[in-house]
């Protein structure tokens, strides 16, 4: 099944460049040694030099000079708990906050020497899949639906206190979100949002005014059981964007993984072509010369050249989550017991 994918992409590519004259990325993964075993589930690249992630164990991890050393924190208390929303500023101040209920919300302001907890909520049913910062000061959180609604939480002074936005639309029957890479959350300076559901329905929220209303559009990316579904969305504008997914415990099967948008997430087109696999991260890389989108799953990964309506292979294995250096055409993977690298498109 996967060579089947593989072939028409590369076909496609190659035929895209002779018209075009566009040379093919060569995208290389330069593994990284990180000193744990620990799943990472989310990353955050300030630059090509400040790098943060968050895993489980209670593990948040740090490089300030590109990846070569890490500066490992173990949050006091957190041992059984998994980290996978993180927001970073700096290489000083960052933030992090658990799927476990009670949601403890921890900053840091001295680089991980030290982490302070700032807010917890308590409400049976919290399990928070993803956060997202448009700015210095406002923020989104996002967790499983509680009475029939998703569980959105919104900051407006950088993290220290959250409230529920409470005028979302109803969910479906066995709606859900995924916690797999921290980016079923996009979320724009303008004040735009999209976040991503999956499970019995795949849909898309939206919102236009830093989240506190919010419209909802069907997907066309597999559902019907709790395992399919949107994983992940990535928009490089207003207008742009692209999601992934699949079924997570049937990561080969290949159809309805992907899609694009156009016009701000109002309608979605399939890819024509396919990535390879269930693909649990989306995002964007782009410089002044030139831009693509990585799709990144446990089984691999794939790029594509235009915005989405095509994807092809690129040979890496056992990471969940990417994240650029802003403006560059590198950035960074992480994944399974640890796993890190450094990504550079050429």
């Amino acid at each position: 099944m996967r060579t089947k994918s593989i072939l028409p992409s590369l076909i496609l590519l190659i035929l895209l460049s002779a018209c075009s004259n566009t040379k093919l990325p060569l995208i290389t993964f330069q593994p990284l040694q990180t000193g744990v075993d620990a799943e990472i589930r989310a990353l955050q690249v300030i630059n090509e030099n400040v790098v943060w992630a968050s895993a489980s164990k209670g593990t948040v991890l740090l490089s300030v000079d590109g990846g070569e050393n890490w500066k490992v924190s173990r949050i006091e208390g957190e041992e059984q708990n998994e980290f996978r929303s993180l927001h970073a500023w700096d290489a000083k101040r960052a933030m992090v906050v658990g799927i476990q209920n009670p949601a403890r919300f921890y900053l840091t302001v001295d680089g991980g020497e030290s982490w302070e907890m700032v807010f917890v909520l308590n409400q049976e049913g919290l399990f928070f899949n993803s956060m997202k910062f448009a700015d210095d000061q406002h923020g989104l959180a996002l967790s499983d639906p509680i009475d029939d609604r998703f569980y959105v939480v919104k900051t407006n002074d950088g993290g220290l206190t959250w409230n529920r936005i409470e005028n979302l639309p109803a969910i479906e029957k066995g709606e859900a979100n995924f916690a797999a890479s921290n980016t079923c959350i996009e979320y724009l300076p303008s004040g735009e949002a999209w976040f991503v559901t999956g499970g019995q329905v795949a849909r898309v929220f939206k919102s236009i005014d830093h989240g506190e209303n919010w419209s909802v559009m069907d997907a066309p990316i597999i559902d019907g059981n709790q395992n399919s579904g949107i994983y992940s969305v990535a928009f490089n504008n207003s207008k742009d964007g692209v999601m992934s997914g699949g079924t997570w415990n049937n990561p080969e099967a290949n159809k309805e993984l992907a899609a694009w948008t156009k016009d701000g997430g109002t309608t979605w087109q399939l890819s024509q072509t396919m990535p390879g696999a269930f693909r649990s991260c989306v995002q964007y890389f782009g410089n002044s010369a030139r831009s693509l989108y990585l799709a990144m799953g446990k089984t691999g990964c794939d790029h594509s050249l235009d915005k989405g309506q095509n994807w092809a292979p690129v040979d890496c294995e056992g990471y969940y989550t990417i994240s650029s250096v802003p403006g560059q055409m590198k950035g960074f993977a992480a994944g399974s017991k640890g796993r890190m690298a450094r990504v550079t498109i050429e």
